[in-house]
């Protein structure tokens, strides 16, 4: 890891601390006393943005570049008294860019690799608060590792380093009264701050932070030594909430905005602090997860959003019905967990459900870790993402856990784990219509708001809603002709709708805002809006190993993979009537339908060429790739080309040849279908002898044999067939690959039964009647001119 990338990481974790203990300074009111007893401990999840971008203005402006710093931070009080000793542990570290590329990463082991970053943060921090003076001072527990970075980092990083460590604040009173107002001076070089307190219920209290004035302030010097660079606070936007018992920090969000000049170059620094009192990191919803605040905070770089596809016609609006909710989604769920190479925990919810049904994200609230012989492991994780994923052709839920600590978690000690997830049902929404006016309108139902405010070319929609009430745009709905809609994420009044987001989520942690940007001429946009939503549901699920999964034959597959080709005809009977085309451009090729070429003969007989021979194959078994995943559409929708090429694939052109082409067939081909007892207990495992007529060749090519005998799920889409010896540490190859090189006898087990990626509802079979067919065909391909 280079020293830029250790800088970066160290000083956003004094960066954070400093915050912290200048909050926790500031936070000391008389009726809301901090004063915590030794041993007391909170854990926090921290996110950071910070966003460098050129003025709009200027001809020489910085490059825009934007980091995301997320943490787990535990502190644990250790002395009390006039001087309070609390000691930090950064338990968990990840820096990301703006293109989703981590820039370090705790829970990589290559990160912490050679590096005194690790005996820094394993060791942590000592933060000494005078209670008195307001006076705070930060050192490193492990001062062999701090002279260790300093020797490495050098004097010019180190004064940068150096400088996060200050955190001035004064200690002042904050009164438990809504309404009442106070100002605190600046801490992490901000200038004076109003701090104007909303709410005071049995539990806490909420306040707001505001720049006390607008004056400008004047301009400070960041950076090391020999930096030019200088910058000084325009704006200050934050929400905390204070434990009214304890003093500690519930939530904390603070949006600034500074000007920075570097010589010739000006531009703008935007920054998002957002810091949480957890539990157990390991839980929570879709809006905890690490990629929640990333993609939150990031999404204000994409100020001109997504358009979004408003119906101007009933054909349009039928086109795009408000889906019907998932019934039962955790009936018969899948339940499977493996460690992916970025070191994550990932668990993987397979829902037996429509894959047009609507179902919510679950929220996991427990988590049990064992291993093989069921003793409980502990081993501190955090969430990094819950949410839904259609790959394959069905809906699962994936749940993405990080390892926290700065040693090998050594998660493949996990044998099983045991989640409980709450589930929502999705209500049905009501349509209902925003008035869109010369004048501001707004519709209000629970903790749903929808507002629309004019703008020079339409309105500007403010949609701020939360998890058990919202609206959003009713994609139903018919809209006017000349309307258009666009989510944006632009700023307005010195915030984005993700600043505003993270700021209501001080006291409303489910809560969100959208900003629509509406043109074109109307009265009314079309909003559903989603209430009175039924309390959730608890499920207790059992994840089984992959890795097991792949052991044991008996056990469903680690995971779903459809097998992608060409579907069958919707025709039974198939015509075989087509001929060699091409010879004219050298090249030959011949239209079947599809499942033909490989359930009957079709042979080449033809000079080889340079040591190889011509075969006819499929067009998308070349060498090069050509032709894979090309749509069968218009003139020929229910055939497949198949080429003549040689053996190898490589060639397709020749010159100066005679080929003769034969097809033999056993009768006229037909497609049948034949369903499958629903009831057997491993749909996964077919015995081929009792579903496929006639004698099986183990020595047949697999590409052929599966297309011709088509394995199909419940959703009516074609399975993978599964290797007999395939591990979780086989490399598995794209099936054109796979099918092309192994036959039939490598997929049949002991009992003479196939196991598939998932489970078999019926067997789509090319069957012939009648008497056999042959056909021959000569084509000669002129030589060189």
């Amino acid at each position: 890891m280079s020293n830029n990338k250790l800088i970066l990481v160290l000083i956003a974790v004094v960066a954070i601390i400093a915050a912290v203990a200048a909050a926790i300074v500031f936070s000391t009111p008389s009726d809301i006393a901090f004063d915590p007893a030794k041993g007391d401990t909170r854990d926090y999840r921290v996110g950071v943005m910070t966003r460098i971008h050129a003025e709009a203005d200027s001809p020489t402006g910085f490059n825009d570049v934007s980091v995301a710093m997320q943490s787990v931070m535990r502190y644990r009080v250790d002395a009390a008294g006039p001087s309070l000793k609390v000691h930090v542990q950064p338990r968990f570290i990840d820096v990301e860019d703006d293109s989703g590329y981590t820039m370090f990463s705790s829970a990589k082991p290559r990160d912490r690799r050679d590096t005194p970053v690790v005996d820094l943060m394993r060791d942590g921090f000592d933060l000494i608060v005078n209670r008195e003076s307001g006076d705070t001072r930060l050192s490193a527990v492990n001062r062999g590792a701090w002279n260790a970075f300093r020797e490495q980092a050098g004097d010019s990083q180190m004064n940068q380093f150096e400088q996060q460590m200050a955190a001035p604040a004064l200690t002042r009173n904050v009164p438990a009264r809504a309404g009442e107002k106070i100002t605190v001076d600046a801490f992490q070089g901000m200038p004076a701050l109003t701090l104007t307190v909303e709410n005071v219920d049995d539990d806490s209290v909420t306040a707001s932070l505001t720049r006390a004035n607008d004056k400008p302030t004047a301009y400070t010097k960041v950076g090391g030594a020999h930096s030019r660079a200088s910058a000084r606070v325009t704006r200050v936007h934050g929400r905390m909430r204070l434990n009214r018992d304890t003093g500690w920090i519930e939530a904390l969000t603070l949006v600034s905005e500074q000007q920075i000049n570097n010589g010739d170059k000006t531009g703008r620094m935007h920054t998002t602090l957002t810091m949480r009192a957890v539990d157990n990191p390991a839980l929570g919803t879709a809006g905890d997860g690490l990629k929640a605040f990333s993609n939150t905070a990031f999404s204000s770089q994409r100020p001109n959003g997504m358009e979004l596809p408003l119906p101007h016609s009933p054909a349009a609006a039928a086109k795009r019905p408000m889906v019907k909710a998932a019934r039962q989604p955790f009936a018969n769920v899948d339940a499977s967990f493996f460690v992916d190479d970025d070191h994550a925990l990932m668990l993987t919810l397979g829902h037996d459900i429509a894959r047009d049904a609507h179902m919510s994200v679950p929220s996991l609230t427990g988590l049990t870790l064992r291993d093989a012989e069921g003793r409980v492991l502990d081993i501190p994780l955090v969430l990094d993402s819950i949410g839904p994923d259609y790959d394959q052709g069905r809906i699962s839920t994936k749940v993405r856990l990080l390892p926290m600590g700065w040693q090998d978690a050594k998660l493949d000690r996990i044998a099983n784990v045991e989640a409980r997830f709450d589930y929502v049902t999705p209500v049905e929404p009501e349509h209902i219509e925003l008035p869109l006016a010369d004048t501001p309108t707004e519709l209000h139902e629970g903790s749903a708001r929808a507002r629309a405010v004019p703008t020079e070319d339409g309105w500007r929609l403010t949609l701020t809603g939360s998890a058990k009430a919202f609206y959003i745009y009713d994609m139903s709905a018919i809209y006017g002709k000349d309307l258009s809609a666009r989510i944006s994420d632009r700023a307005h009044e010195g915030l984005t709708p993700s600043d505003r987001t993270l700021l209501e989520r001080v006291d409303r942690p489910d809560a969100w805002v959208q900003q629509i940007r509406v043109t074109g001429e109307s009265d009314r946009f079309a909003l559903a809006l989603y209430n009175n939503m039924p309390a959730p549901s608890s499920h207790q699920v059992n994840f089984t190993s992959r890795r097991q999964r792949y052991a044991n034959r008996e056990l469903p597959p680690p995971e779903i993979r459809q097998l992608y080709i060409a579907p069958v005809p919707d025709k039974p009977s198939l015509a075989v009537d087509a001929e060699p085309e091409g010879a004219d451009q050298n090249r030959l090729s011949l239209r079947l339908p599809i499942g033909v070429g490989s359930a009957c003969e079709l042979a080449a007989d033809a000079p080889a060429q340079e040591g190889h021979a011509l075969v006819w194959r499929p067009e998308d078994q070349r060498a090069s790739g050509f032709g894979i995943g090309q749509p069968r559409t218009g003139e020929h929708p229910d055939t497949e080309r198949w080429v003549l090429m040689t053996d190898d694939g490589v060639r397709v052109y020749f010159y100066g040849i005679d080929v003769t082409t034969t097809l033999r067939c056993p009768g006229q081909p037909a497609w049948q279908a034949r369903e499958l007892d629903s009831d057997r207990d491993k749909p996964w495992l077919v015995d081929i002898d009792a579903v496929v007529e006639g004698e099986i060749d183990p020595d047949m090519q697999a590409a052929r044999f599966f297309d011709s005998h088509r394995f199909i799920d419940t959703r009516g889409k074609p399975v993978r067939p599964m290797l007999k010896h395939m591990s979780a540490d086989t490399r598995l190859d794209d099936w054109r690959v796979e099918g092309a090189k192994h036959r039939v006898s490598d997929y049949l087990d002991e009992s003479g039964r196939i196991r598939f990626w998932g489970n078999i509802a019926a067997v789509q079979s090319l069957t012939f009647s009648g008497a056999p067919i042959e056909k021959q065909w000569r084509s000669h391909l002129k030589g060189l001119q």
